[in-house]
């Protein structure tokens, strides 16, 4: 996957941005606070549609105004796309090859991107519902079922929690049992995922660090220790937990609480990691990501990489673009400079005030 160009009006500090990029690496400098951050999340919203920085639109556009624009023309598997996404305080109006498109789920099965970013990095650290919504979001892609299973379970949640909240006790059992039809296979989608990273990652961290350490990704489902992950069993919990659900007023188990860990030499990350191992685990766990994708999709996921220099190491950061160079994937770089032995191995674009000046 390549974007080819790139069009923006009205978006955060860009009042009118345009470029060409090149298929491999792309690096954009400047100094701090002068657009570079916002560019990258301009390339995320275009493989997201969702930004990686605010849930608010308003947030996207420009100081005093109501509307943006991100425009681009992308090419996958050889396949030529326009695409067009305004964006306004209340929704997003999208648009493929000058047709709209009405559902995010239409969209989002097409393209994709990974980004390494500290924003990103943080709300990976630190919370449990971003790191399921990561997974999720991969699963979308990946798995065609999926979606619709993730969609299903929302529908029933949202059900069973308004019945908790009014006490509308004899028709949560028939809720209790829908559940437990669907997050077995819930279940088995994340595991098996799980399962697929683990094949790259610590092959992928050893390339990155020269240390031959074993990295891990872990699943945990919400069930384990409290019921086998099957229908009956799940089931027959739920409604033994009725009371304790009816105290709360919201759903206690299930699939939203799933919990997601790295492991390194079975250290557990949020509690035992150094910042930088914990930093380039994941640049291990987005690569791994990407080559999977690249392997059951084919097509390569273009790779956003946001203020790399400042996040890793002198030898991680070489071993990182060594990598990246063997990939013949799209890649965005942002950092404040670009010291002159990388500047041959790709573009560079400065940016200054939301503007393009080399």
């Amino acid at each position: 996957m390549v974007i080819n160009s790139l069009l923006l009006k009205d978006f955060r500090n860009y009042k009118s941005f345009k470029s060409d990029f090149s298929p491999g690496i792309n690096f954009i400098y400047g100094k701090n606070g002068q657009g570079k951050t916002n560019l990258i999340e301009s390339f995320y919203i275009l493989t997201h549609l969702k930004s990686f920085r605010t849930a608010h639109l308003k947030e996207l556009c420009s100081f005093g105004k109501d509307l943006s624009l991100i425009q681009s023309e992308l090419t996958k598997q050889g396949v030529f796309h326009e695409v067009s996404i305004n964006l306004q305080k209340n929704q997003k109006i999208v648009q493929i090859d000058q047709k709209k498109v009405n559902y995010t789920s239409d969209y989002i099965k097409n393209f994709f991107s990974i980004l390494f970013s500290p924003d990103q990095l943080l709300f990976f650290k630190e919370y449990p519902l971003e790191r399921r919504n990561y997974f999720d979001r991969i699963l979308v892609l990946v798995d065609q079922q999926y979606f619709d299973l993730i969609k299903n379970f929302n529908k029933i949640k949202k059900h069973k929690g308004a019945l908790l909240r009014s006490r509308s006790i004899r028709e949560i059992s028939v809720w209790n049992q829908l559940l437990a039809d669907i997050i077995p296979e819930i279940s088995e989608s994340r595991q098996s995922l799980v399962k697929k990273i683990n094949k790259k990652m610590s092959v992928i961290f050893t390339e990155l660090t020269g240390r031959k350490d074993k990295l891990e990704l872990w699943y945990k489902s919400d069930f384990e220790g409290k019921a086998d992950l099957d229908q009956a069993a799940i089931a027959g919990f739920l409604n033994e937990k009725l009371e304790a659900e009816l105290a709360k007023g919201f759903l206690c188990f299930g699939p939203h609480k799933d919990q997601f860990w790295m492991t390194l030499n079975e250290r557990k990350d949020k509690e035992t990691f150094s910042q930088g191992e914990y930093r380039i685990s994941f640049l291990a766990l987005q690569f791994s990501i990407h080559t999977m994708i690249s392997e059951l999709l084919g097509f390569s996921p273009i790779i956003l990489l946001d203020d790399i220099f400042s996040e890793l190491d002198q030898q991680v950061f070489i071993k990182t673009i060594e990598y990246i160079d063997q990939q013949h994937s799209q890649v965005f770089i942002t950092s404040a400079m670009i010291p002159e032995e990388y500047r041959k191995k790709g573009n560079s674009y400065l940016i200054n005030k939301g503007r393009l000046l080399a």
